[in-house]
């Protein structure tokens, strides 16, 4: 069986275009790897989007925007770093909890570019039945938090509770639908 040193002495060529040999690494090398060892570590721990996740490393001041920028496109070669991956897996987590504006906007303030958004949630729209359903579910619940008992609620109330739905994010006919169905049963 061969071992790495006689890998080495076979192709030499191989040794300073993959930078095997420890010993060779330049600072510069050495600091490309901490920075993909640091980034591995923190999408370990949880998924991030692309900007947070250089954000992070930026902030730290250990890494420039080169090797930031040259980690990056390693973890998006292996498909560390994917933001239609990570909007659409919130978008299936939050989709029968919140409403979809709500959903929209914690992928803005994770970082998510507007296009992937706009992927992302066509695609789930594709699917209108789980979509609407989604949505409803969502609103019910919201109705079910704010007030234990629907028919007790006074005008005054209703309004209210038709103003916290919509701050949500909630459509109006979604709400308006959703509180007639309650009031149904």
């Amino acid at each position: 069986m061969k071992t790495v040193e006689d890998f080495l002495n076979e192709h030499p060529e191989e040794t300073s275009k993959y930078n095997l040999d420890p010993q060779k690494l330049t600072e510069r090398d050495k600091l490309r790897n901490r920075c993909r060892e640091r980034s591995l570590y923190l999408l370990e721990q949880a998924p991030k989007t692309e900007s947070k996740l250089r954000e992070k490393l930026l902030k730290s001041g250990k890494y420039d925007e080169e090797i930031v920028n040259e980690t990056m496109v390693f973890l998006k070669s292996y498909g560390y770093v994917d933001d239609q991956r990570f909007a659409e897996q919130l978008i299936k987590q939050y989709s029968g909890t919140k409403s979809i504006r709500e959903i929209e906007q914690k992928l803005y303030q994770r970082g998510v570019d507007q296009r992937c958004i706009k992927l992302a949630m066509a695609s789930f729209r594709e699917d209108e039945e789980l979509s609407q359903d989604s949505e409803m579910k969502a609103v019910k619940a919201a109705i079910r938090k704010k007030c234990r008992d629907l028919e007790a609620l006074d005008a005054d109330g209703r309004r209210k509770l038709y103003a916290s739905l919509m701050r949500k994010g909630f459509s109006y006919s979604t709400v308006t639908k959703a509180l007639s169905i309650d009031e149904d049963y």
